[in-house]
């Protein structure tokens, strides 16, 4: 016999004295031959499984009578006597022509007749044919599991390219997305620096440790070092019983994720393997579109403060906010947890300069004291003249609410358009608090003298329903606590 064939016979062997076709064959010759304990033996008559209510027929292993079985001509049956003179019955376990091993019940209260070892030997042949369909039903399954969680993995990355472009919260959810459908312990994502030399850890989740960003784990390799070095150097998958690392390739190579120990203990298969490179695929996708974001902000940000610049070249701190500003915007809209996107175009918001007051005429500008109500009509009309310097900036389409709205009271009795409470955009409100405040606390040469940062935060306090929304001003009190604010106050433009 061939040791390919002999493995075969031998699996086979282990699988199907445990399967459910196998129990109720026990049950229905427990009924015909007051007999349900069998021994299971292989094609070389060892025994692969037995059990004896007494426990005392040790011959069974070696037995003069296995080599009475094996010294006979192959039958369909053989009833015989072991050594404890008891009646014993074997049935061959067939597959087509080949014999897989024996089926033997030991000790029967007496000899079956033609008719009822006919029955055990037909309700053998049902186990059979029920324990094939198991098994192909097992491999079809095995076959369509990794396609079918390949494929719930693209839409968990589809999703995951539509929830966030953060390329942090990315990479992130990536590695741990990894994690659930690997059934894996850890998991690392790296990616190649600007000089393509170097791969830099993104994420790396261990789930019997929190692994810390100054930890060792997150220091750069060098491409063709290590593992994942070498991965990313030739291109090549490598595919172990523990650990699986697959580059992430568009038309170059950007990056490895790996992931390693399955929480089973269970070696990686070829198909957890395909489904990890199809990740990885997927991988790419998102995280190319989260850089070509960041470098769109980083043009939109460009753009920004090079209009800031210009603007502020004819009279510092005039035109354009201070620095303590942006952080204070920002602060106050992380504090009321606004989503990601509108933290963006607050951000954008808040690095504009005021370019409504480039075209204010100077002696009104810089008019100590009360404007008049003429006065005070032509500066609201510049603000919304203004917008046209900005408005064909696509990148500001969704600030542009915020930029307009920022001088709008609570209570109504702002500008331009009168919003009132929730009318007003939730980023405006934000700004309103911060541009109080910041003009409160800042020297102007429109204005008096500047006052304390506690008179300030009285002042917005004391405007909190009518000026301000008091959510803003809650949020902004909260920020005013921590100890990060006096580092935002140090900080000037």
């Amino acid at each position: 016999m061939k040791e390919s064939e002999k493995k075969e016979k031998q699996a086979f062997l282990i699988k199907f004295p445990k399967s459910s076709s196998v129990s109720a064959f026990r049950a229905f010759c427990s009924k015909i031959l007051k007999k349900n304990r069998c021994a299971f033996l292989d094609a070389e008559y060892a025994p692969v499984k037995f059990k004896c209510r007494r426990e005392k027929c040790n011959h069974l292993k070696l037995g003069k009578y296995l080599a009475k079985i094996k010294a006979g001509p192959l039958r369909e049956y053989m009833i015989f006597k072991c050594s404890c003179d008891k009646i014993c019955l074997s049935l061959p376990i067939m597959q087509g022509s080949s014999v897989y091993g024996y089926v033997l019940f030991t000790h029967l209260d007496k000899e079956p007749g033609k008719a009822i070892v006919d029955s055990v030997r037909i309700c053998m042949d049902l186990a059979l044919r029920e324990f094939q369909k198991e098994q192909e039903l097992t491999k079809l399954y095995e076959t369509i599991r990794p396609r079918a969680i390949a494929l719930s993995t693209i839409h968990t990355i589809h999703r995951l390219l539509s929830s966030t472009l953060n390329m942090d919260e990315l990479i992130e959810r990536i590695a741990r997305l990894t994690l659930q459908v690997m059934r894996s312990r850890h998991c690392s994502i790296m990616l190649l620096d600007e000089s393509k030399r170097y791969l830099v850890p993104k994420a790396v989740i261990d789930l019997d440790k929190e692994i810390p960003k100054t930890g060792l784990q997150y220091k750069k390799i060098k491409l063709g070092a290590k593992l994942e070095g070498g991965v990313a150097k030739t291109y090549k998958t490598v595919f172990s019983h523990n650990s699986i690392c697959v580059p992430l390739v568009e038309e170059d190579v950007i990056g490895v994720i790996s992931a390693r120990d399955k929480t089973n203990g269970a070696p990686f298969d070829k198909f957890e393997l395909e489904i990890l490179i199809t990740l990885a695929e997927q991988a790419v996708i998102a995280i190319k579109n989260a850089q070509m974001y960041e470098e769109q902000e980083k043009m939109a940000y460009g753009s920004i403060k090079t209009l800031a610049a210009l603007l502020d070249s004819k009279s510092p701190n005039t035109f354009t906010h201070s620095d303590q500003f942006v952080k204070i915007v920002l602060a106050i809209s992380e504090e009321m947890k606004l989503p990601r996107e509108d933290i963006v175009n607050l951000h954008y918001s808040a690095l504009l300069p005021d370019t409504g007051k480039f075209s204010i005429p100077e002696e009104i500008f810089k008019k100590p004291g009360c404007l008049s109500s003429k006065e005070y009509a032509i500066i609201k009309k510049q603000h919304i003249e203004s917008l046209k310097i900005i408005e064909h900036m696509g990148f500001l389409k969704h600030a542009m609410p915020i930029i307009k709205h920022h001088h709008e009271r609570y209570d109504g009795a702002g500008y331009p358009d009168g919003l009132k409470g929730a009318e007003i955009p939730v980023g405006a409100r934000i700004m309103a608090v911060a541009n109080a405040f910041e003009a409160m606390v800042s020297a102007r040469p429109y204005k008096g003298k500047k006052i304390s940062v506690s008179q300030a935060i009285k002042e917005i306090k004391k405007n909190k329903g009518s000026q301000f929304d008091p959510e803003a001003v809650d949020a902004f009190i909260e920020v005013t606590k921590k100890p990060k604010f006096k580092n935002m106050l140090g900080v000037s433009a």
